[in-house]
Protein backbone atom coordinates (compact mmCIF):
# COMPACT_ATOMS: atom_id res chain seq x y z
CA UNK A 1 0.00 0.00 0.00
CA UNK A 2 1.12 3.70 -0.94
CA UNK A 3 1.84 6.34 2.19
CA UNK A 4 0.87 9.30 1.91
CA UNK A 5 3.05 11.46 4.71
CA UNK A 6 0.94 14.86 5.90
CA UNK A 7 4.37 17.01 6.51
CA UNK A 8 3.15 19.83 8.99
CA UNK A 9 6.66 22.26 8.94
CA UNK A 10 6.10 24.15 12.76
CA UNK A 11 7.90 27.49 13.79
CA UNK A 12 6.39 29.21 16.71
CA UNK A 13 3.23 27.72 16.17
CA UNK A 14 2.69 26.51 19.90
CA UNK A 15 -1.06 28.24 19.93
CA UNK A 16 -2.52 26.58 16.73
CA UNK A 17 -0.05 23.25 15.85
CA UNK A 18 -2.93 21.28 17.89
CA UNK A 19 -5.98 22.50 16.54
CA UNK A 20 -4.86 22.54 13.16
CA UNK A 21 -3.52 18.63 13.55
CA UNK A 22 -6.97 18.14 15.24
CA UNK A 23 -9.01 19.60 11.81
CA UNK A 24 -7.58 17.29 9.21
CA UNK A 25 -10.19 15.21 8.44
CA UNK A 26 -8.52 11.38 8.40
CA UNK A 27 -11.98 9.59 7.70
CA UNK A 28 -12.54 11.75 4.63
CA UNK A 29 -9.44 11.24 2.69
CA UNK A 30 -9.16 8.74 -0.32
CA UNK A 31 -9.00 5.33 1.15
CA UNK A 32 -6.18 3.07 -0.38
CA UNK A 33 -3.64 5.17 1.01
CA UNK A 34 -1.41 4.62 4.37
CA UNK A 35 -1.55 7.66 6.10
CA UNK A 36 0.69 9.01 8.43
CA UNK A 37 1.49 12.75 9.74
CA UNK A 38 5.19 14.04 10.41
CA UNK A 39 5.62 17.61 12.27
CA UNK A 40 9.30 19.41 12.34
CA UNK A 41 10.21 21.60 14.42
CA UNK A 42 11.97 24.04 12.82
CA UNK A 43 13.68 25.39 16.17
CA UNK A 44 11.28 27.33 17.59
CA UNK A 45 11.18 29.79 20.46
CA UNK A 46 8.44 29.23 22.43
CA UNK A 47 6.40 25.80 23.37
CA UNK A 48 5.72 24.64 19.79
CA UNK A 49 7.76 21.56 20.61
CA UNK A 50 6.00 20.92 24.04
CA UNK A 51 2.49 21.21 22.28
CA UNK A 52 4.08 18.53 19.39
CA UNK A 53 5.00 15.85 22.08
CA UNK A 54 1.33 15.86 23.41
CA UNK A 55 0.79 14.75 19.63
CA UNK A 56 2.43 11.92 19.72
CA UNK A 57 0.51 9.77 21.57
CA UNK A 58 -1.99 9.80 18.35
CA UNK A 59 -1.24 6.87 15.65
CA UNK A 60 1.17 7.10 13.06
CA UNK A 61 2.65 10.34 14.58
CA UNK A 62 6.03 11.30 14.10
CA UNK A 63 7.99 14.34 14.68
CA UNK A 64 11.52 15.83 14.36
CA UNK A 65 12.93 18.58 16.22
CA UNK A 66 15.67 20.66 14.41
CA UNK A 67 18.18 21.99 17.05
CA UNK A 68 19.11 24.89 14.40
CA UNK A 69 16.41 27.07 12.12
CA UNK A 70 17.17 25.34 8.75
CA UNK A 71 14.69 27.58 7.06
CA UNK A 72 11.16 27.06 5.53
CA UNK A 73 12.84 25.49 2.51
CA UNK A 74 15.27 23.83 4.74
CA UNK A 75 11.81 22.16 7.00
CA UNK A 76 10.44 20.77 3.84
CA UNK A 77 13.90 19.34 2.25
CA UNK A 78 14.34 17.47 5.80
CA UNK A 79 10.37 15.83 4.83
CA UNK A 80 11.23 15.12 1.81
CA UNK A 81 14.12 13.43 2.58
CA UNK A 82 12.75 11.52 5.52
CA UNK A 83 9.68 10.51 3.48
CA UNK A 84 11.65 8.97 0.20
CA UNK A 85 13.44 7.37 3.13
CA UNK A 86 10.40 5.62 3.95
CA UNK A 87 9.34 5.24 0.26
CA UNK A 88 5.99 7.06 0.57
CA UNK A 89 4.62 7.97 -2.80
CA UNK A 90 2.88 11.31 -1.77
CA UNK A 91 3.82 14.43 0.59
CA UNK A 92 1.27 17.07 1.57
CA UNK A 93 2.72 20.26 3.24
CA UNK A 94 0.00 21.64 5.64
CA UNK A 95 0.96 24.88 7.69
CA UNK A 96 0.94 24.22 11.42
CA UNK A 97 -1.02 27.83 11.68
CA UNK A 98 -4.09 26.43 10.07
CA UNK A 99 -4.26 29.44 7.33
CA UNK A 100 -4.80 26.55 4.99
CA UNK A 101 -7.95 24.60 5.48
CA UNK A 102 -7.14 20.98 6.55
CA UNK A 103 -10.48 20.30 5.35
CA UNK A 104 -9.81 21.12 2.03
CA UNK A 105 -7.18 18.00 1.71
CA UNK A 106 -9.35 15.07 0.89
CA UNK A 107 -10.63 17.05 -2.37
CA UNK A 108 -7.13 18.42 -2.91
CA UNK A 109 -5.77 14.69 -2.49
CA UNK A 110 -8.62 13.00 -4.29
CA UNK A 111 -7.67 15.22 -7.80
CA UNK A 112 -4.21 14.35 -7.39
CA UNK A 113 -4.83 10.80 -7.73
CA UNK A 114 -7.28 11.55 -10.77
CA UNK A 115 -3.93 13.08 -12.25
CA UNK A 116 -1.07 10.08 -12.25
CA UNK A 117 1.60 11.95 -14.31
CA UNK A 118 1.66 15.17 -11.98
CA UNK A 119 4.41 15.73 -10.06
CA UNK A 120 2.88 18.70 -7.45
CA UNK A 121 -0.74 19.90 -7.06
CA UNK A 122 -1.20 23.24 -5.07
CA UNK A 123 -3.91 24.89 -3.51
CA UNK A 124 -4.28 28.26 -5.07
CA UNK A 125 -5.99 31.63 -3.64
CA UNK A 126 -5.98 33.59 -5.96
CA UNK A 127 -8.37 31.21 -8.30
CA UNK A 128 -10.96 32.36 -5.49
CA UNK A 129 -11.54 35.49 -3.51
CA UNK A 130 -8.67 35.19 -0.97
CA UNK A 131 -9.52 39.82 -0.24
CA UNK A 132 -12.96 37.83 0.87
CA UNK A 133 -10.55 36.10 2.66
CA UNK A 134 -8.82 38.05 4.60
CA UNK A 135 -5.35 38.54 2.29
CA UNK A 136 -3.96 41.94 2.65
CA UNK A 137 -4.35 43.84 -0.42
CA UNK A 138 -0.43 44.71 -0.92
CA UNK A 139 -0.08 40.69 -0.88
CA UNK A 140 -2.98 40.11 -3.51
CA UNK A 141 -1.20 42.44 -6.05
CA UNK A 142 2.15 41.34 -5.46
CA UNK A 143 1.16 37.81 -6.03
CA UNK A 144 -0.41 38.73 -8.76
CA UNK A 145 1.88 40.92 -10.30
CA UNK A 146 5.31 37.93 -9.06
CA UNK A 147 3.20 35.78 -10.89
CA UNK A 148 2.31 36.89 -14.20
CA UNK A 149 5.92 37.43 -14.49
CA UNK A 150 6.77 33.85 -13.62
CA UNK A 151 4.07 32.57 -16.11
CA UNK A 152 5.43 34.95 -18.96
CA UNK A 153 9.28 33.20 -18.08
CA UNK A 154 7.84 29.53 -18.15
CA UNK A 155 4.76 29.81 -20.64
CA UNK A 156 2.52 28.46 -17.99
CA UNK A 157 -0.53 29.68 -17.08
CA UNK A 158 -1.04 29.01 -13.44
CA UNK A 159 -2.72 31.57 -11.19
CA UNK A 160 -0.65 31.92 -8.73
CA UNK A 161 3.45 30.76 -7.78
CA UNK A 162 3.24 31.54 -3.84
CA UNK A 163 0.49 28.92 -2.29
CA UNK A 164 2.32 26.70 0.28
CA UNK A 165 -0.55 24.07 0.17
CA UNK A 166 1.01 21.74 -1.89
CA UNK A 167 1.09 17.80 -2.68
CA UNK A 168 3.99 16.19 -3.91
CA UNK A 169 4.13 13.11 -6.05
CA UNK A 170 7.55 11.89 -5.28
CA UNK A 171 9.02 9.33 -7.09
CA UNK A 172 8.50 11.85 -10.09
CA UNK A 173 10.43 14.79 -7.84
CA UNK A 174 12.63 12.50 -6.07
CA UNK A 175 15.33 12.09 -9.21
CA UNK A 176 15.67 15.76 -9.57
CA UNK A 177 17.90 18.13 -7.56
CA UNK A 178 15.56 19.52 -5.00
CA UNK A 179 18.31 19.20 -2.69
CA UNK A 180 20.33 22.06 -4.53
CA UNK A 181 16.68 24.62 -3.80
CA UNK A 182 17.02 27.46 -1.49
CA UNK A 183 16.56 26.73 2.26
CA UNK A 184 14.21 30.12 2.70
CA UNK A 185 10.58 30.67 1.50
CA UNK A 186 11.92 31.18 -1.66
CA UNK A 187 12.08 27.18 -1.82
CA UNK A 188 8.76 27.16 -2.89
CA UNK A 189 8.87 28.85 -6.00
CA UNK A 190 12.21 27.03 -7.45
CA UNK A 191 10.76 24.14 -7.08
CA UNK A 192 7.85 24.98 -9.57
CA UNK A 193 10.78 26.14 -12.17
CA UNK A 194 12.55 23.18 -11.32
CA UNK A 195 9.75 20.84 -12.06
CA UNK A 196 8.92 22.80 -15.43
CA UNK A 197 12.77 22.71 -16.46
CA UNK A 198 12.11 18.61 -15.68
CA UNK A 199 9.26 18.50 -18.21
CA UNK A 200 6.79 17.56 -15.12
CA UNK A 201 3.29 18.34 -14.89
CA UNK A 202 2.26 20.77 -12.30
CA UNK A 203 -1.51 21.38 -11.38
CA UNK A 204 -3.47 23.78 -9.46
CA UNK A 205 -7.01 23.76 -6.90
CA UNK A 206 -9.26 26.27 -6.31
CA UNK A 207 -8.51 26.90 -2.36
CA UNK A 208 -10.42 28.85 0.56
CA UNK A 209 -8.76 32.07 1.79
CA UNK A 210 -8.37 32.57 5.77
CA UNK A 211 -6.01 35.18 7.60
CA UNK A 212 -6.80 35.09 11.21
CA UNK A 213 -4.30 35.93 14.16
CA UNK A 214 -1.41 33.62 12.83
CA UNK A 215 1.70 35.69 12.06
CA UNK A 216 4.18 35.34 8.77
CA UNK A 217 6.95 34.46 8.75
CA UNK A 218 7.33 35.64 5.32
CA UNK A 219 10.33 38.29 5.03
CA UNK A 220 8.24 41.25 3.39
CA UNK A 221 11.03 42.58 1.49
CA UNK A 222 13.27 39.53 1.24
CA UNK A 223 10.93 37.02 -0.10
CA UNK A 224 9.78 38.91 -3.47
CA UNK A 225 13.26 39.64 -4.45
CA UNK A 226 14.81 36.06 -3.84
CA UNK A 227 11.54 35.05 -6.35
CA UNK A 228 12.57 38.41 -8.98
CA UNK A 229 16.17 36.66 -8.33
CA UNK A 230 15.59 33.26 -9.20
CA UNK A 231 13.29 33.87 -12.20
CA UNK A 232 16.31 35.92 -13.60
CA UNK A 233 18.47 32.93 -13.09
CA UNK A 234 16.24 30.85 -14.43
CA UNK A 235 15.32 33.14 -17.58
CA UNK A 236 18.92 33.35 -18.21
CA UNK A 237 19.99 29.79 -18.08
CA UNK A 238 16.95 29.11 -20.69
CA UNK A 239 18.42 31.92 -23.15
CA UNK A 240 21.80 30.00 -22.76
CA UNK A 241 23.70 33.03 -21.59
CA UNK A 242 24.70 31.65 -17.85
CA UNK A 243 25.56 28.36 -17.41
CA UNK A 244 23.34 27.22 -14.20
CA UNK A 245 24.00 23.81 -12.08
CA UNK A 246 20.49 23.96 -11.49
CA UNK A 247 18.54 25.17 -14.47
CA UNK A 248 20.78 25.01 -17.46
CA UNK A 249 20.03 21.44 -20.15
Amino acid sequence: MSTCVVFMPCYNAERFVCATVNRIPWARLPPGLDYCLLLIDNSSTDRTWEQIETLLTRPNTFAVHHQRNSGYGGSVKSALQWSMARGAEFLVVLHADGQYAPEELPRLLERLLELPYTALLFGSRLAGNPLRGGMPAYKFVANHLLSALQNLILGLHLSEYHSGYRLYRLPLLAPLRWRALSDGFVFDNEIIFLLHQAGLAIAESPISTYYGEEKSHVPKLGTPLAILANSARYLLAKLSLRHDRLYSV
